[in-house]
């Protein structure tokens, strides 16, 4: 998996892009070293992040558990992760263990970004 910074957004959110499938031995470091930590920096679980999943064909349970992981360090640190625009087959998956509703996961990158907005209004 290739992890790219698209964008950091005025409205308070960075944008990200996973490239490749995500499985285990993207992963091995992830107990000591989040990837998202080599795209963000030390505070990354306070960030606002909508992490696209349009170039990633595949995940397993490894990515799977990343992205709860992580999702849950971020809301326990005052950030948020928005993955979206997942592919046929990471969706399918997502949708059989049922963790759309947990992950946030958006259908696309618009759906996506009016709920970080959303949220960030409900702070306010």
């Amino acid at each position: 998996m290739k992890l790219s910074m698209i964008s950091i957004e005025k409205a308070g959110y960075v944008k990200l892009m996973a490239e490749g499938e995500i499985t285990s031995g993207d992963l091995l470091d992830a107990k000591s070293h989040n990837p998202l930590e080599g795209v963000l920096g030390a505070s990354w679980a306070s960030n606002n992040v909508l992490l696209s999943l349009a170039k990633t064909p595949f995940i397993d349970s490894s990515a799977i558990g990343w992205l709860l992981d992580s999702h849950n360090k971020m809301r326990q640190s005052g950030g948020k992760l928005v993955p979206h625009s997942a592919q046929p087959r990471v969706s399918e998956v997502l949708t059989l263990l049922k963790l759309r509703t947990v992950l946030d996961l958006k259908d696309d990158e618009a759906s996506a970004h009016e709920f970080i907005i959303a949220g960030e209004n409900k702070k306010k």
